[in-house]
């Protein structure tokens, strides 16, 4: 560190715009998690003969655990979209209490 404390910016309104766009971004990964798992829900596509054994055997469980992780990531990403919003809520309002407390002061 050079100079000491140089202090560091947030743009509160370009925070909770960005944190708006992952409501509409956990809505899409729900739709893919469940037309995802509905589809492998209908069971084996891929057949019984020798070519469907071998793709199976290489392909249904990595299927089964990207399912897994996707029934997660929907609620995840609404959280972390939540948190930054309520960040910039916060960080808003300490701002202008901030410059209340300086106005405040001059007078």
């Amino acid at each position: 560190m050079h100079g000491g404390f140089e202090g560091f910016e947030v743009d509160a309104e370009r925070l909770a715009g960005e944190a708006r766009q992952f409501e509409p971004l956990s809505t899409r990964v729900a739709a893919i998690h469940s037309g995802l798992a509905d589809a492998l829900s209908d069971g084996a596509c891929w057949g019984t003969d020798a070519v469907g054994q071998s793709f199976s055997a290489v392909h249904a469980q990595p299927a089964d655990d990207v399912v897994s992780r996707l029934s997660s990531l929907s609620e995840r990403l609404g959280s972390v979209g939540t948190r930054l919003s309520d960040t910039a809520t916060t960080y808003g309002a300490g701002e202008q209490a901030a410059v209340d407390n300086l106005k405040a002061a001059e007078q």
